[in-house]
């Protein structure tokens, strides 16, 4: 933003939040990120919930059935895609099984490396 000795302050203040609320409807990542610094959790549209899901908070942070209302209205292979960025599951692993049996996967996989790292910080 260049100066310009003829904006006010509140009109420099409305540059930066229009530039904020593009970033933030352009970015479902930085959004979350975003909202849960703020205190709040948002409900994603289902073509940005496989890009924000984390399975590691809401399976520490979440109810089970929190955790599988999340995941359960994704497509499979969203559903693998979770896995795999998460590194909780290979090809193998995920090989003939049903979506819920992979949700079921996501969520054991994903409660146990957290308990990993609160039994490790004790």
């Amino acid at each position: 933003m260049a100066e310009d000795p003829g904006l006010t302050a509140s009109e420099y203040l409305d540059r930066f939040f229009d530039e904020l609320r593009d970033e933030v409807r352009a970015n479902p990542k930085f959004a979350s990120r975003v909202v849960k610094a703020l205190g709040g959790n948002v409900i994603f549209e289902n073509e940005a919930r496989a890009d924000v899901a984390n399975p590691y908070i809401l399976a520490a942070n979440g109810s089970k059935s929190q955790f599988y209302s999340t995941f359960a209205s994704m497509k499979i292979g969203q559903i693998r895609q979770v896995l795999r960025d998460n590194n909780l599951a290979t090809r193998l692993d995920m090989a003939g099984k049903s979506p819920e049996q992979l949700i079921d996967m996501l969520f054991d996989r994903a409660s146990s490396k957290v308990n990993e790292r609160k039994s490790s910080l004790f």
